[in-house]
């Protein structure tokens, strides 16, 4: 499942308009498009022929992006399938727009997205920004990847007192170690490839993930091993966000998503994202991500982390 590793292991000012970065396959700048917030979004849609995603591409395997051999990038993980798979059952185009983080909510807000993928939790402060769609993944345990030769020191959180614990910035596994871990000391790293890299080298003593991107990880690195400890996590589902206050397309939306839950879609395209990010390893491309989903974020806030 969430099993990323390697070169893929991680809202500006928006009144009118947000600038995206690259779009579709990645080769182009696309154009933002603004729909009369009075029509009903799904026939605005349909009509324009596409469904217009805010993804940030930095966090497998929900979203990354990949360099191909012709030297163009595209964007691949489970994000991208979910959102090609909704545009179809719409009848329409994927159309992914690239940015941060806190812009991609802003963006859903001004008008110029129609969806967000982002791998967010349903933060209460978000629902400023969008509308939430119905979960389509949940989050795991929530462990620790120690050293092979560590692993009965680390039995419980109490145990990490004074240690120093990687975690990825911006997600889910930060803010529990923040909040659970009062006594160690965390290190904010930007993919989780670079946090096994500190744990394997001792230059942190546990790196804070999900358990389903553990697998890959483990086979990869005999020197490591999961902590008997594990942090506290009261599961909240991964959710997308649609444009306020249009019920049309976000019932259309969750009718899909609910279709691809029951039918276990996701996590077959999860599974297929972590393959690729093993397979990127040692490429120039995206990082893994501790996966989890998106929680709080930088200073400001990534309104995926909000606010």
């Amino acid at each position: 499942m969430n099993k990323f590793i390697f070169g893929l292991l991680s809202l500006g000012a928006a009144m009118l308009m947000v600038s995206c970065g690259r779009a579709g396959d990645g080769s182009g700048v696309s154009q933002t498009h603004l729909f009369d917030k009075s029509s009903n979004r799904l026939e605005a849609v349909r009509e324009a022929g596409k469904l217009v995603i805010g993804i940030s591409a930095d966090y497998a395997p929900f979203a990354f992006s990949v360099e191909e051999e012709d030297g163009s990038v595209s964007y691949q993980g489970s994000d991208i399938e979910l959102g090609k798979y909704i545009a179809e059952k719409l009848g329409v185009e994927a159309e992914f727009q690239e940015m941060e983080m806190d812009e991609c909510l802003k963006a859903v807000k001004a008008g110029s997205v129609d969806l967000a993928l982002l791998g967010m939790l349903p933060e209460e402060s978000r629902l400023a920004y969008v509308d939430f769609t119905d979960p389509y993944y949940q989050p795991g345990r929530q462990v620790f990847l120690i050293k092979k030769a560590q692993r009965n020191d680390y039995k419980e959180l109490d145990d990490f007192a004074g240690a120093t614990v990687a975690a990825q910035y911006g997600t889910l596994q930060a803010q529990l170690v923040t909040e659970q871990l009062t006594k160690s000391y965390m290190e904010l790293v930007d993919t989780v490839s670079e946090g096994i890299e500190m744990v394997n080298n001792g230059r942190a003593d546990a790196l804070a993930l999900d358990e389903q991107v553990t697998d890959d990880i483990l086979d990869e690195y005999s020197s490591l091993v999961l902590a008997a400890a594990e942090m506290e996590y009261e599961q909240e589902g991964v959710v997308g966000g649609v444009v306020e206050r249009e019920p049309e397309l976000l019932a259309a939306v969750n009718q899909v998503i609910d279709e691809v839950v029951e039918d276990g879609l996701y996590l077959d395209w999860m599974d297929m994202a972590t393959r690729m990010a093993v397979s990127e390893r040692g490429k120039d491309s995206p990082n893994i991500t501790s996966q989890g989903s998106r929680q709080e974020s930088s200073q400001a806030s990534r309104a995926v982390d909000s606010d």
